[in-house]
């Protein structure tokens, strides 16, 4: 009777043994293309083994470090690296997982970053066998790409922006600003509270119809 009841508390012990990978399966959110001409436009595979996140530049290279620091699933030996670049709002970081992780793991991932303060967004990244800059110089051996925070819409008529205004209201984005020398194109924001991040909402303001165009900004990251 002893070692029966020790077999069924062994076998108890086993089934509520702690996951080596305790993120839970759920939705999957990626979207691998962007509107292009009035076609989808092909972006690439998710990439399962990193993650990009942005951080609002009032955060130090310091405080990122040590926040990173602090997410167990990220590879802490991955010597990642913060870009910063000009007048853009927000620190972008390309951080590599621990292990691959399935679309839906990821999807769950970023859902749990996007409740910390200090994170403005984190985006899923996509596989790419281009590993050149936009003047043909290779940046690395391995690359990602990814989109930022800002999405770009060209209205039909800059003179009237009805259509514009409304849907920003309704999507929860941010007018940014009008280009100065293209004045049907504007740069738009997608933020932790909008509709979608920027790729899903600059692929929304497209299907709408009320507008011309509608473009993530799409960068590409060495990461090895």
């Amino acid at each position: 009777m002893k070692k029966i009841f020790l077999f069924v508390f062994l076998l108890i012990l086993i089934s509520c043994k702690k996951s080596d990978d305790p993120i839970p399966h759920g939705n999957c959110d990626f979207v691998d293309f962007k509107y292009y001409k009035g076609e989808q436009d092909y972006l690439g595979k998710l990439q399962n083994n990193y993650i990009l996140i942005g951080v609002d530049t009032s955060y130090s290279e310091n405080q990122i470090r040590s926040f990173i620091l602090t997410i167990d699933y990220f590879d802490q030996n991955y010597a990642y690296t913060i870009y910063n670049a000009g007048q853009y709002k927000f620190k972008e970081i390309p951080v590599r997982l621990k292990s691959a992780k399935t679309c839906e793991q990821i999807t769950q991932i970023i859902s749990e970053l996007e409740q910390k303060t200090i994170i403005a967004y984190a985006h899923y990244t996509m596989k790419t066998d281009n590993c050149q800059n936009l003047i043909w110089e290779q940046i690395g051996n391995l690359c990602i790409n990814s989109y930022g925070s800002n999405f770009y819409v060209k209205v039909f008529d800059e003179n009237d922006l009805t259509d514009l205004n409304q849907k920003i209201a309704e999507t929860h984005t941010e007018l940014v600003k009008q280009n100065e020398f293209m004045p049907k194109w504007f740069e738009l924001r997608a933020t932790k509270n909008s509709n979608g991040d920027a790729l899903k909402m600059a692929n929304h303001f497209y299907k709408t119809g009320l507008f011309e165009s509608s473009e993530p900004g799409i960068t590409k990251y060495p990461v090895e």
